[in-house]
């Protein structure tokens, strides 16, 4: 009776808590049902994710073989509801605050329609009583190596006993669905101390009482450095913790953030800040990974870094442009393992180079520079909920043709930084040149771009 829930089992990890939960919502214990999966055909396999709650992690989701349908308002949520092929409604704990569908309206819809609600609930932390729970969520997820400092590989599932005791049964060590998802006994009674501890341990409110001493101690390392400021920001909401924001002017420190954040890697001893929640000249700190000594030594790496800024600075010299890349490119792209045919059409203006790129399945804009034969490329593809970054680097060769290296990502909207931009790995391509017609003017037949327009 930790959170006062009716039941709970240890799961491993959010994603894999939320391909049970469908898989529990889809096909129950039924075993028929649950031997096909993610053979859903013919049953209500459908999970509701509000416009706004969208996120990262749903592939888990239809991992278990469910189609995600995106709704708005409360008429598209009846409409979608009154189909009866929803099996769950999937909601994002931290975005509940600022939702355009109140989470009491999409409770008592989805109840209305014997349809249950799971709150993905896994950067926040759980409390006696839950908050979800105690609000008429079915299911509540929480990460367990988090707040709770628990088995990074695990997670707490919360909630209605028989939901969650399918979720057990269709998991190991049962022939099923979740056969591959095991959570080992010294990792369930791992996550089980730390949900004990967070929620009723004197030394877990010890620790998040030093939340901010440590952030200000961090401040005070970098105060008396010209151009630099501190904020501690108390974020309102679900959001658990409190963190630290440093902006500084770059006519003072002639760094960007992610020259920054290099910077601490390469440092003795490393040290790896958030890349997604930083703009060119701020980083934001989180403290709830942080001792009170690696506190310290935080604060410490950021003051030399930013005193010695010059020394990380890059060079401002400009080799001249060696090559015109303005055309229609034919790109074989090599990943680890296969290939796949691409189109590029680029225009160039001195070093800036922007244009289309176009894969099997989809199009996106073009951003880079090329600096005497040296081109690098950016190519995002916006989708829901994760776009698409093809990152090019290649040179210029003497036959017109461009050969390097290319790095594969996807980044939700909040996490646009290099780290997820790069999260699916590295690559080579191959360029060449199939047209050198007006940017935007194909010929006709071609179907991938026409008249500078994405089709």
């Amino acid at each position: 009776m930790l959170t006062g829930a009716e039941w709970g089992l240890v799961t491993a990890g959010t994603a894999a808590s939320l391909a049970l939960a469908t898989a529990a919502c889809i096909a129950g214990n039924d075993p028929e049902a649950m031997l096909r999966l993610p053979d859903t055909s013919g049953m209500a396999n459908k999970v509701i994710i509000p416009e706004d709650h969208r996120f990262a992690y749903e592939q888990a989701i239809r991992l278990a073989g469910a189609q995600i349908v995106s709704v708005q308002t409360p008429d598209e949520l009846s409409s979608a509801l009154g189909t009866g092929e929803v099996a769950m409604v999937c909601l994002l704990g931290r975005n509940e605050g600022s939702s355009s569908l109140p989470l009491d309206t999409l409770l008592a819809s989805a109840h209305a329609a014997g349809v249950p609600v799971l709150i993905n609930a896994a950067g926040l932390s759980p409390a006696n009583p839950d908050r979800w729970i105690g609000r008429g969520a079915d299911l509540v997820v929480y990460a367990g190596g988090k707040y709770l400092r628990g088995p990074q590989s695990t997670a707490i599932v919360l909630g209605r006993r028989k939901l969650c005791e399918a979720m057990w049964w269709n998991s190991a060590p049962h022939q099923a669905f979740g056969r591959s998802m095991k959570v080992g006994k010294e990792e369930a009674i791992g996550a089980v101390v730390a949900l004990d501890r967070w929620i009723n341990s004197a030394a877990a409110e010890k620790e998040r009482d030093g939340w901010r001493p440590r952030l200000q101690n961090i401040a005070v390392r970098l105060h008396d450095i010209a151009g630099v400021e501190t904020n501690v920001l108390s974020w309102a909401g679900s959001v658990t913790a409190i963190r630290l924001k440093v902006s500084w002017d770059k006519s003072d420190i002639p760094l960007d953030a992610e020259g920054l954040r290099m910077a601490l890697l390469r440092q003795r001893p490393r040290i790896l800040i958030h890349d997604f929640w930083s703009t060119p000249t701020s980083i934001i700190l989180d403290p709830i990974n942080l001792s009170d000594d690696e506190a310290d030594t935080v604060g410490r790496a950021l003051s030399a870094i930013f005193v010695r800024s010059q020394e990380f600075a890059t060079s401002a010299q400009v080799p001249p442009v060696e090559a015109d890349v303005t055309g229609r490119w034919q790109v074989e792209v090599s990943f680890l393992h296969g290939a796949s045919e691409h189109r590029i059409e680029l225009r160039q203006h001195g070093t800036d180079v922007t244009g289309i790129h176009q894969t099997a399945t989809s199009h996106g804009r073009v951003v880079g520079k090329i600096l005497g034969s040296q081109i690098e490329l950016e190519a995002e593809h916006e989708a829901t909920p994760i776009h698409l970054f093809y990152r090019f680097k290649g040179k210029v060769g003497s036959d017109g043709s461009i050969v390097g290296t290319a790095v594969f990502g996807g980044a939700a909207p909040e996490h646009m930084g290099p780290v997820f931009k790069g999260q699916y790995g590295p690559g080579t391509w191959r360029a060449t040149r199939i047209a050198i017609n007006q940017f935007g003017a194909v010929p006709a037949g071609d179907g991938v771009i026409s008249e500078g327009r994405e089709c």
